[in-house]
């Protein structure tokens, strides 16, 4: 079977965008609703919000895959909206004072009933309001089998009950961002959610709504989220970027060391510790200290002016270093006298320590030099005395300034 043949057998791509366009418009109005509002979708309507101050939006969804004509005249997405609104009504369902019903779709409307009361909608329109109707009972006449029901019964209604509704009537069409990137754009605007981060952030919200929508509609539950719900999926949606992206930290061979710098550097407190432990002065290790110094200090920089880390974050992680070298030295305690063991006990420690790479703010860091370099600059300004060293008897050689 060809799939053109299997795709007009099925229908299956239209029904599907149309189920996929509740939990879009779901998000929407989560994202742009206040607080103690509520988000239901399949419950009243396709999706229905209520506030805190009592007021109801029940919305209607009509998604086209189609060329035809969106929402028009004599089509059943408009006389079966119109259906389900007046039953609700009539049923005493509804508060019309505080009740808007809102027709979506994705399609750009030209022409038609639904064209014009989206132009209508906030105007004082009686008149016009009085030919849509007379035009509403024009469409309906003789009207197809499949919705000779919905449309009688719609037109069983007065002029004024028509009118009553359709001045509470909603249009959205796809000039006014009802879908796809230009609706995510929206909420991402209303969420003033950064440009890199934004699909990141709303592709897990769209995720958790359908997720949800199943679990609970196979549990015979309504699908129902409040503005509660919404706010704490939306900061661990937010937290979970922030532990991917922002701690990624510039890559060490992005941040070119000159010799210059490592000349400059060479008279730093941190290199004479790393003498006195035995490392000579062309020593490999030594000038990777020098270079992890070197970046770590941009990077500490870079990552403070952009917001991502505050100073405050960075005293916390440099306070965490000194715990974890003073775990490593009690765990490596002085059993000898021997300058030449000394300094062996003094490789091991900074070895120990070389091997740990602590967490930032609370997210994981990825490149070595930011603790490496943190942990050579403990080791480097004297407070009287610097606050980590490596050599067993660092702080009397610090006092004396004077090489082993």
């Amino acid at each position: 079977m060809s799939s053109s043949a299997s795709t007009h057998k099925h229908s299956a791509p239209g029904q599907l965008a149309g189920y996929l366009f509740q939990p879009e418009r779901a998000l929407y109005h989560l994202a742009t609703k206040g607080r103690g509002s509520a988000v239901g979708i399949e419950t009243a309507d396709d999706v229905v919000v209520t506030t805190t101050v009592g007021a109801t939006l029940r919305e209607q969804d009509k998604h086209y895959t189609s060329a035809r004509t969106p929402l028009g005249d004599r089509s059943k997405e408009l006389w079966n909206s119109l259906f389900i609104w007046l039953n609700a009504i009539d049923a005493g369902e509804v508060d019309l004072k505080q009740t808007e019903f809102h027709l979506v779709t994705n399609k750009t409307l030209a022409a038609g009933i639904a064209h014009d009361l989206r132009h209508l909608e906030g105007k004082d329109s009686s008149q016009k309001l009085q030919a849509i109707v007379k035009r509403l009972r024009k469409a309906g006449e003789r009207p197809a089998s499949g919705l000779a029901g919905q449309i009688t019964a719609v037109l069983a209604h007065s002029d004024e009950e028509l009118a009553v509704l359709l001045a509470r009537v909603r249009i959205v069409d796809g000039t006014q961002a009802s879908h796809g990137s230009e609706l995510r754009q929206k909420i991402a605007n209303h969420l003033n959610l950064p440009a890199d981060s934004a699909d990141d952030v709303l592709n897990g919200l769209l995720g958790w709504i359908h997720d949800t929508t199943l679990l609970l509609i196979r549990q015979g539950k309504p699908a129902l989220f409040t503005s509660e719900d919404f706010g704490e999926r939306y900061r661990r949606e937010l937290f979970a970027h922030a532990d991917r992206k922002f701690f990624r930290e510039t890559a060490a061979a992005e941040i070119p060391v000159t010799d210059e710098e490592r000349a400059k550097l060479r008279q730093n407190l941190f290199v004479q510790q790393l003498l006195w432990i035995g490392l000579a002065e062309n020593d490999e290790q030594l000038i990777d200290a020098i270079d992890s110094v070197y970046r770590s200090t941009s990077e500490t920089i870079r990552l403070t002016k952009k917001g991502f880390v505050t100073p405050a974050d960075f005293a916390a992680f440099d306070g965490r270093l000194v715990e974890k070298w003073n775990l490593v030295r009690r765990a490596n305690r002085i059993t000898s006298t021997d300058p030449g063991e000394l300094q062996k006990l003094g490789q091991v420690i900074l070895g120990r320590c070389m091997e740990h790479r602590e967490k930032l703010a609370g997210q994981d860091t990825q490149e070595w030099y930011l603790t490496q370099g943190a942990f050579h600059k403990l080791a480097d300004a004297p407070i009287p005395t610097p606050r980590i060293g490596w050599h067993p008897h660092y702080k009397d050689r610090c006092d004396k300034r004077s090489p082993a």
